[in-house]
């Protein structure tokens, strides 16, 4: 039979060389893993979302601001609100999360009815806004037509729908 003998000075690989190749292999793996991972996980970007108002004047000066589509429904923290006079300057703005759960005469002059109760910005919610309430930003702005309502998502900044213009 042809037996090979391997001596002393003829070994595969050094020990050292070996655990440096198996170190760098998990590390190869490890980011590969991350990689995949964090696609699948993380998702692609937010997106923002489409939507819709219609703006209406109850006769009394008080104007309502309904959303009518939102697609998908999004965080009262991620929408952001402007009204803009007729030369599209923002007069009052915020994020809806700062006027949601407030009534009429605490202090805005805007406020954000949820009318589903899921702190979420979707059809059916209005916005109510109260042009010459005292104390508030719109004090001395008693006529608001001509005037427009606008919504942009916080993390891309864009702009959700179209302006929506009040008419009288």
């Amino acid at each position: 039979m042809n037996r090979r003998i391997i001596n002393k000075d003829e070994e595969a690989v050094s020990p050292v060389i070996a655990v440096i190749l198996m170190v760098a292999i998990t590390v190869v793996m490890a980011a590969v893993l991350y990689a995949w991972l964090g696609g699948i996980i993380g998702g692609s970007p937010k997106s923002p979302p489409t939507g819709s108002m219609m703006v209406e004047n109850d006769g009394s000066d008080v104007w309502k601001v309904s959303v009518i589509k939102m697609s998908p429904t999004v965080s009262i923290t991620s929408v952001h609100w402007y009204l803009l006079d007729y030369t599209d300057v923002t007069k009052v703005e915020g994020m809806v999360s700062d006027v949601y759960g407030y009534k009429e005469g605490e202090g805005k002059a805007v406020i954000y009815i949820d009318n589903d109760f899921d702190a979420k910005v979707s059809p059916g919610d209005q916005f109510v806004i109260y042009p010459g309430a005292d104390g508030t930003q719109l004090e001395s702005d008693t006529d608001l037509t001509d005037y427009s309502f606008r919504m942009k998502f916080d993390p891309t900044g864009d702009t959700i729908g179209y302006d929506t213009e009040f008419a009288s």
